[in-house]
This record gives structure tokens, C-alpha cells and sequence, in this order.
């Protein structure tokens, strides 16, 4: 039987779910030679990738990638941050931030797959689009 990295990820969730760094250490041990055991130790990536998702979405917390032309100021950190709180009802958001040169300005947020587009170039070319009907 083949065991899927999603079903991996959500055992080690469970087995290290409110446990101390002790037991947590020698869980992963034990999961490494399992792993290792099964010949899997390539999924290790993705399973640590599905382990952070289960514990985001078990604990209330959302992870929002913001990607702007700048650095995010502290006051625009703090209002993407509750935005995305309370747009997800959410206990706490976590930001993952990137610059990119080639955006105009505004911002651009990712929520898994939901992506909400607050860029200058967006807007204007919503303006053309606009002004050309």
C-alpha cells in the first residue's frame, strides 16, 4: 500500500500535536526511518510543505504571499495582515514578502490560490479596458 504524502504529513501532524521539542525530536527520528524504510525520503519536501499547511489551517493561521515594487512599510504590513485576518477569519496571518521591480506600485496578495490583485498596472489597464467599451 502506498502511502500519499498528504496522509504522511497529517500522522505527523497527529503524533507531534502537543508534545514537547523532546518527544517532537525523537518522533522525527523514528519518521526519517520510516521514510527511509518505504524508500520515500524524497517526498520529504513536499510532506514538510503539507505538515506547515496542516498546522496553519488547524491553528487558525492563514499565509499570505505580498509581493510589492518596495519594501512594505510597518503600517501597510499591519493592514495587509488584518485584511487578510479578517477577509479568512483567520487568528493570525503570516506574511510572506517579495519585491518585484517590474510592478508599478500597489500590491499583489496570494492566498493559496486566490490571488488579489491590487497593482497600479492592474488598475490601469482595468482604466483602458474601461475607456476602450
Amino acid at each position: 500500500m502506498k502511502i500519499s504524502v498528504q496522509q504522511y504529513a497529517q500522522s505527523l501532524y497527529e503524533v507531534t500535536k502537543e508534545k514537547s521539542q523532546g518527544e517532537i525530536d525523537s518522533v522525527l527520528k523514528n519518521f526519517t526511518k520510516i521514510l527511509a524504510k518505504n524508500n520515500q525520503l524524497r517526498l520529504k519536501n513536499n510532506i514538510i510543505k503539507k505538515f506547515g499547511d496542516i498546522h496553519n489551517r488547524e491553528n487558525g493561521i492563514v499565509e499570505a504571499r505580498v509581493t510589492s515594487r518596495e519594501v512594505l512599510s510597518n503600517e501597510l504590513r499591519n493592514k495587509v495582515r488584518i485584511y487578510v485576518r479578517t477577509k479568512y477569519g483567520a487568528k493570525e496571518s503570516v506574511l510572506v514578502e517579495k519585491t518585484d521591480e517590474s510592478i508599478k506600485g500597489g500590491v499583489i496578495i496570494r492566498v493559496g490560490d486566490e490571488v488579489m490583485d491590487g497593482s497600479v498596472g492592474r488598475q490601469l489597464k482595468e482604466l483602458r479596458n474601461a475607456l476602450i467599451k
